[in-house]
C-alpha cells in the first residue's frame, strides 16, 4: 500500500504541476510516478494505468504525440483487462485518444475512438449526464474539424442543453460550447445567431477567467470577425446564398486552462475517476 499511496501522491502533485503550466516539473514528477509504480505494483495496475493516462495528457500539451498515443494506447489495454471494454474509465482514455488525433492534425483518426467515448459513457450513465454530454461536445470538435459542421452543432445543442440544465447557465463548460456553436454560426452564415452565442460565450469566461485571460483571446477573435464581416449574400427570396470562406477560431484542444475554473470539454483530456 505505500507504493500505491506514493505513486498517487506524485500523481496529484504532477497535476497540480501541470495545472500551473510547469511542465518540466509535471513530467519529472510522473515519471517518478510510474518508476515506482513499475517497480512496486503488480503489471497491469490501475493506479499505473492513471498515471500513464496522465502523463500522455502533459505529452500531448507540449506536443509530443507520438509518446502520448504509446502511454494512451497502454493505459486503455489495462483498463480493458481489468474493468472491461464498457466501463467508463475506458471511454475516458478513448475519450482522450480522439483529442490527441485531433491535437495532432488528424481529427478524423480521432472520430472512432470520440464515437465509442460517447457510447459507453451513455449506456453507463445516460445520455443526459454532463460527462455524456462532455464527449459528445469533444466528438462535436472532431466533426467541426472535418467540415461536418451541421453534425457537430447538432451534438453541442444537446449538449448546451445537458450543461444548462445540470450545471447551471452560467458554468464554464456552457461559456465552451456557446462558443464553439457561434463558430459553426460564423462559418454556416448565421452571423447573428454568432454574434449572439460569442457575446454570451465571452460573458461568461469573464467571470471565471477574468478580463485579460489567454483563454479569452479565441472567443474575441472570432467575434470581431463577425462584426467585421458583411452578412451573407441572400437570393430573390431571401434565403442566404453560398457563404463566404469563414475563418476558423484558432484550435483550442491545446489551450491552457485556469487552475481556477471548471475544465473544459474541448482540451479533450480527461483523468479517469476524477472530475476535471
Amino acid at each position: 500500500m505505500c507504493g500505491v499511496a506514493e505513486v498517487e501522491r506524485l500523481d496529484e502533485l504532477a497535476g497540480r504541476w501541470r495545472r500551473t503550466g510547469d511542465a518540466k516539473q509535471a513530467e519529472r514528477a510522473y515519471r517518478k510516478a510510474l518508476a515506482i509504480a513499475e517497480l512496486h505494483l503488480a503489471p497491469g495496475h490501475l493506479t499505473a494505468a492513471r498515471v500513464r493516462n496522465n502523463l500522455a495528457v502533459l505529452l500531448k500539451f507540449v506536443g509530443r504525440f507520438e509518446q502520448a498515443a504509446a502511454l494512451y494506447e497502454r493505459s486503455l489495454e489495462d483498463f480493458v483487462a481489468a474493468l472491461g471494454p464498457e466501463h467508463c474509465e475506458v471511454a475516458t482514455v478513448l475519450h482522450n485518444l480522439g483529442g490527441l488525433a485531433h491535437a495532432a492534425g488528424q481529427p478524423a483518426a480521432g472520430e472512432a475512438a470520440a464515437r465509442r467515448a460517447v457510447e459507453i459513457r451513455e449506456a453507463a450513465l445516460g445520455a443526459d449526464d454532463p460527462d455524456t454530454a462532455a464527449d459528445r461536445a469533444a466528438l462535436a470538435s472532431i466533426l467541426d474539424a472535418t467540415g461536418r459542421q451541421h453534425e457537430a452543432a447538432e451534438l453541442l445543442e444537446h449538449a448546451l442543453e445537458v450543461f444548462e440544465r445540470a450545471l447551471g447557465p452560467a458554468h464554464y463548460e456552457v461559456g465552451v460550447t456557446l462558443g464553439s456553436l457561434g463558430t459553426i454560426d460564423a462559418r454556416l452564415g448565421d452571423l447573428e445567431g454568432a454574434d449572439t452565442r460569442l457575446r454570451r460565450a465571452l460573458a461568461i469566461k469573464e467571470h471565471w477567467l477574468g478580463p485579460n485571460h489567454v483563454e479569452l483571446v479565441p472567443t474575441l477573435g472570432t467575434l470581431g470577425v463577425v462584426r467585421r464581416r458583411p452578412p451573407p449574400h441572400r437570393d430573390a427570396q431571401g434565403k442566404p446564398g453560398t457563404p463566404h470562406r469563414r475563418q476558423r477560431e484558432p484550435d483550442r484542444s491545446r489551450r491552457h486552462t485556469s487552475a481556477a475554473a471548471p475544465r473544459p470539454h474541448d482540451d479533450a483530456d480527461r483523468a479517469p475517476s476524477v472530475r476535471q
